[in-house]
């Protein structure tokens, strides 16, 4: 996995930076790391950061994604950057409420932070 995943403790949250496109076989091992980074943390937001040029593989992969973040009652989800083309499926995904999280996309790590914070 190329992936990075960090504790941000200053701001308590959890950031996952993709490194590279995102695919089917990396949502589990994510998400088990995204759980023990969770444990015993006071909130369970995620922050992440996409490049313009990595892209989400296919439909099975956010829906497995979506899955994980249910089940791990992640609350709020603040994506920055990302492809026009993952952005716009993303939203609408999370707009007809296919993806039930409360999510929404930002240009900088500093603005995706306020609006988690501003969620607790």
């Amino acid at each position: 996995m190329e992936h990075e995943l960090k504790y941000d403790e200053e701001n308590a949250i959890g950031v996952l930076i993709f490194k590279n496109h995102f695919l089917q076989k990396e949502v589990d091992p994510i998400f088990i790391e995204v759980k023990n980074m969770f444990e015993n943390k006071p909130y369970r937001q995620l922050l992440v950061v996409m490049s313009d040029t990595h892209n989400v593989e296919n439909r099975d992969t956010r829906e497995a994604t979506s899955e994980q973040l249910s089940k791990l009652k992640i609350t709020e989800v603040a994506f920055v950057g990302g492809s026009a083309a993952n952005r716009m499926i993303a939203r609408v995904l999370i707009k007809t409420g296919l993806i039930k999280i409360n999510g929404d996309f930002f240009k900088t790590y500093e603005d995706a932070i306020k609006w988690l914070k501003s969620k607790r």
